[in-house]
């Protein structure tokens, strides 16, 4: 679904579709402690083009743009201009650093408008301000980079296969360590690699 950066939602603070965000931001740029909206423009950082942005101080709503610096461009730009992958970010970084967002909450297949590249490096980003920020966070993807920003070893973050059995029950196993295979040299696969082998479970079965 397109992003709607702008738009009120009735739902608050952040809308499914990304209502409410401008405003939530003008809220963690007003902070008093400037940790917060320091770490979301620090995480988005892993867009190797991004510089910076700027986001107005004022809560009126006529002010209903962000001043996007790119690197390498010397017009700067709002978040009309930027990519839909760009805004999913902002969005999840935001949801996880405010204080006004739920300490538990859902995102649904969170690999959406994402490269590989960019999904393991936002899992281990996620992961580590969950833990930060207190929040408790559920994620469905069926991208298998996603998986290798997943660290098994740690007890706080779980890797769950959600499959339906022969009778058309939900079955729901979880995968630890244990359940990863080596390869020939004796090493681990990354997580990625034993799902598309189907070691894991989770992929449609018969092609």
């Amino acid at each position: 679904d397109e992003m709607e950066f702008e738009k009120e939602g009735q739902i608050q603070p952040l809308g499914i579709n990304g209502e409410g965000l401008l405003k939530l931001l003008k809220i963690v740029n007003n902070y008093e402690d400037k940790s917060y909206i320091n770490t979301i423009i620090e995480s988005l950082k892993l867009f190797d083009w991004f510089q910076d942005i700027i986001i107005p101080d004022s809560l009126s709503f006529g002010e209903d743009k962000i001043v996007i610096k790119d690197k390498y461009l010397y017009e700067k730009i709002d978040q009309r201009s930027t990519n839909e992958g760009f805004l999913f970010i902002l969005f999840y970084i935001t949801l996880i650093v405010a204080k006004e967002t739920p300490k538990s909450f859902a995102i649904d297949n969170i690999d959406a408008s994402l490269n590989p590249k960019l999904c393991t490096k936002l899992m281990t980003i996620i992961c580590k301000l969950a833990k930060k920020y207190d929040k408790q966070i559920f994620l469905t993807t069926h991208n298998p980079a996603i998986l290798d920003g997943i660290d098994l070893n740690d007890e706080e973050q779980k890797l769950f296969v959600v499959s339906r059995n022969s009778n058309g029950y939900t079955h729901v196993k979880r995968v630890t360590t244990e359940d990863n295979p080596i390869d020939e040299d004796g090493e681990m696969l990354h997580l990625s690699e034993a799902f598309m082998r189907g070691y894991l479970g989770g992929l449609p079965r018969g092609f």
